[in-house]
Formats: structure tokens, sequence, C-alpha cells
């Protein structure tokens, strides 16, 4: 086995190569289909949209007024089912191209190959990184359903020690939780690079990824809180804008919501009220649009960013002798 190599992968996916613009014209061209994906289901599905976005709208102005009255009486749009199953078609081809975005970026950071149109193909590479996809859906089923299945023991278990005291529960909730999400970042580092894996052994090889990771979790951790740090940092920024620009003069005075429930709720309600006045100004339309744009540029990079993490552990394992390419 090779001698372990420093993984230094955060911004691996950035690093100058021989030929550059390769990930660049991977994310134009998979930013132009998905463009293409949602404008021809907004087309197909517009008579089912609009009664949709009317009826939100009325959820969210009664919600804001805190009347389950009003909410109650405001029953489903006739369209919204159809909405509903044209989203959950419409899913299937937008994550099939997702998987041949990651499967380009991956082959091309771990191998340095590119294929197909501007880096996208539907061959045997992508179908595996959208197994992948499945994969990581039933396991978080099997987890969740494992959790739930254990909080629901020990909480009875803790009820009865308590004599049947229901507030003895509450005591139990953080612990759980902090248990949790404590194992589901594990799992998930552990399991990070399983696309990146199945792409560098030219297999599908999701639980090779614990080979991948073993020894370097902390490291990896660590690129990914970056990274999601950075992130955070952007949807902040954007957020700040959206409510000066947007709310503007009309937002609701802050102050006194920590300590002041009834001061909370209220500021909520004028928050709601202050939102849905803007949407009947054109300006505001415009300001969202510009905003969309940005977060999506700003996302697109934050994927790329995290492909690069997972190549580049998937790459380090390939240089390694901890994984071994199929023939």
């Amino acid at each position: 086995m090779a001698e372990r190599q420093a993984l230094n992968a955060t911004f691996y996916a950035f690093r100058k190569r021989e030929k550059g613009g390769v990930l660049l014209g991977l994310s134009l061209t998979f930013a132009i289909a998905a463009a293409v994906l949602i404008a021809g289901f907004v087309a197909l599905f517009w008579s089912s949209i609009g009664p949709v976005i009317t009826w939100y709208g009325q959820l969210i102005a009664a919600a804001g007024k805190n009347d389950p009255t009003a909410i109650q009486s405001i029953g489903f749009p006739t369209g919204l089912f159809t909405f509903l199953l044209g989203l959950l078609v419409w899913l299937f081809p937008f994550y099939i191209l997702c998987a041949a975005f990651e499967a380009g970026c991956l082959r091309w950071l771990i191998h340095g190959e590119r294929r197909g149109f501007m880096g996208l193909t539907l061959g045997a590479e992508t179908w595996r990184v959208w197994s992948v996809y499945w994969m990581w859906v039933l396991l978080n089923i099997a987890f969740s359903m494992a959790l739930s299945i254990v909080m629901m023991v020990l909480m009875g278990v803790v009820a009865v020690g308590a004599g049947g005291d229901p507030t003895a529960t509450l005591t139990v909730l953080p612990v759980f939780y902090v248990v949790q999400y404590s194992l589901m970042i594990y799992f998930g580092v552990r399991f990070a690079p399983a696309a990146a894996t199945t792409i560098a052994r030219r297999r599908f090889a999701f639980f090779d990824a614990w080979t991948v990771t073993k020894g370097r979790f902390w490291a990896l951790l660590g690129s990914f809180a970056l990274l999601y740090l950075i992130y955070l940092a952007f949807g902040l920024a954007m957020g700040a804008v959206w409510y000066v620009t947007v709310l503007g003069a009309a937002a609701p005075d802050l102050s006194g919501i920590g300590t002041d429930p009834a001061r909370l709720n209220q500021v909520v309600l004028e928050f709601a009220q202050a939102y849905l006045r803007s949407l009947t100004e054109p300006r505001t339309w415009a300001i969202l649009g510009a905003l969309q744009v940005v977060g999506s540029i700003v996302a697109l990079v934050f994927y790329v960013a995290t492909f690069g993490i997972n190549a580049r552990a998937a790459q380090v394992a390939l240089e390694e002798g901890k994984i071994k390419a199929a023939v």
C-alpha cells in the first residue's frame, strides 16, 4: 500500500488543471438542461400551478392572522393532486440529469476523462450514480424506522421508570436528538464518497466508501463543515439583501421578540402581511428572480465543491491501494 497522503480536499474541485473549463462547461450544460426541464414542467402543469400558488398564498395569509377557521375553510385546490403527481413524475428525469452531472464531474476529477455532450452522458456511470441516490433513500428510510423504534422503546422505559410522569420523557429528548444527529453526521461522512467510489472503481460500489473514508473521517468532516459554513454565510447575506430590498421600510420592528412571546407572534403576523403586500409589486418579482439566479449559481458551485471533496477521497484511496478500479 502506498504511503498515506494528505487529503487537502476542501477546494480540490477548483484546482488548476492542464485542461481548464471542463467543470464550467459541465455546469453550464447542466444548468441549461435543468432550466429546460423546469420550463417544460411549468408549461405542462400551468393550469394546476396557478390555483396551487393562490391556495398557498391564502394559507400564508390565514396563518399570518392566526385564524384556524379561515385555514379550515380554504380547502384544497382542484389541481393540487395533479400538480403533486406531475411533480413526482418530473423528479425522475431531473434526478437522472443530476446523476449525469455528478458522474461527469467525478469522472473528470478522478480519472481525467470527459465523455458525452459537454461531459454529460446517459452511459453506465450515470445509472450507477442514480442507483447510489436510491441507496441513500433506502438507507434513510431504514435509519428513520430504526431510530423511531428505539425512541419509542426508550421513552416507554423512561415513562415507566418515572411512574408515568409525562414530563420525564422530555428530559430524554435532547439526549436522543444529540445521538441521532451525531449518528447521521458520522455515517453521512463515512458514506459521502459513495458515488465517487463508484466512479473510481468503475462499478457500483456504495459500501466501499466505508473503506475509502477509513482514517479520513475528521479530515472529511472538516472539509464539509468549512464548505457548509461558507454556504451558510452566502445564504445569510442573500437573506439580508432580500429582507432589505423586498420588505424595506415595511419590515416589522424586531425588538423584543426574544423575551416577549406575544411580541414574537405579532412580528410573525406583520412579517407575513408585509411579504404578501410586496408580492403585488413587479419590483419584488424582479428582485426575487435575481436572487434566485444568484442563489442557484452559489448552490451549483457548492455542489461541485462537495463533488471535489468526495472525488479527492476516492482518488487518494485508489493511489494508496485501498480500492481498485474494475478492469
